[in-house]
């Protein structure tokens, strides 16, 4: 068979020479995910394997699990990861109960209802830094404003964020604040899924508000509830800026999320190997919980089908 009969074979293929066209296209997005994504894992797990300071990085030293069995003997560590999830289990459930309450209640047609949704999405775009510094203000005791108001009804005059009994309370309304809109953008997307016929056949069949929230509303939002769930987990877990220029991690350590105990080991205390081995630690974490949640709404899927 001629040459020319294979070159006739492979263009009727989609080879050119052997190599399949539609990889040109798919490569640059694989070489853009392995630069930001693959390859910093790995070099994290390799740098969490040594013993490596930062000033003296051509003397690292290889220790193979030192470094994360060194974690669960750190008092400091534990501390930090307790705060970290417990931030992620409080403000993460009081974001999506108002977001998904919020998005009934303005699933409405209408130029008002339109003017709000868009008002309330506001604090999504606003830059994690300057919501941390304009709760910062609005928490001074002298001049600041929710400051004025808790004293008018009654709590005083206090230095929220410096009692550490309040400090970390005022993170989590921080990130409720910001972030809420968020989970309603996901959770009204999804009310607009919902066939009206259904809707419109539970009120024939005098269905009260609760029994069609129970058994129509939330099984249909169900997959969009869990992706919605997945973004802020993922946010969650890599919260930093708001809480530094709060808090700093204080008074003391009582907002030292794991975010910022890493950040304090890697480039205070300038242990990178110890902070490496955190951030792995942390991604372990997070997939745990990410697997959890994808895992549950599969298996729900699958009874409902």
């Amino acid at each position: 068979m001629s040459s020319t009969t294979y070159s006739r074979n492979d263009a009727r293929k989609g080879k050119i020479g052997g190599f399949r066209p539609h990889w040109f296209f798919v490569l640059p997005a694989l070489i853009i995910v392995f630069t930001i994504l693959v390859y910093p894992v790995f070099y994290s797990l390799y740098m969490s394997l040594h013993e490596w300071h930062l000033f003296h990085s051509t003397e690292k030293k290889f220790v193979f699990l030192k470094n994360y069995i060194e974690l669960f003997k750190d008092s400091e560590f534990i501390h930090s990861l307790f705060l970290q999830l417990g931030f992620v289990v409080i403000a993460i459930p009081i974001e999506t109960v108002i977001g998904f309450f919020v998005a009934l209640l303005l699933n409405r047609e209408g130029r008002f209802y339109s003017l709000v949704r868009s008002l309330l999405l506001l604090p999504v775009f606003i830059l994690p830094v300057i919501s941390g510094l304009t709760w910062r203000l609005l928490l001074q005791p002298e001049y600041g404003m929710v400051s004025y108001f808790l004293e008018k009804l009654g709590f005083g005059v206090k230095a929220w964020l410096a009692e550490p009994s309040f400090a970390y309370g005022m993170v989590i309304v921080q990130d409720v604040w910001r972030m809420w809109p968020f989970m309603f953008m996901f959770i009204y997307a999804g009310l607009s899924g919902i066939p009206k016929e259904v809707l419109e056949a539970a009120d024939i069949d005098g269905a009260n508000f609760w029994k069609k929230v129970n058994r129509i509303i939330i099984p249909y939002l169900r997959p969009t509830i869990a992706t919605a769930l997945l973004l802020r987990l993922i946010d969650a877990l890599r919260i930093f800026s708001e809480v530094y220029v709060m808090t700093g991690g204080g008074p003391g350590n009582a907002t030292m999320l794991l975010s910022l105990y890493i950040n304090k080991q890697a480039f205070e205390f300038f242990n990178i190997g110890y902070a490496a081995s955190m951030g792995i630690l942390l991604l372990i974490i997070a997939l745990a919980i990410a697997f959890v949640i994808v895992r549950g709404n599969i298996k729900f899927e699958g009874e409902r089908g």
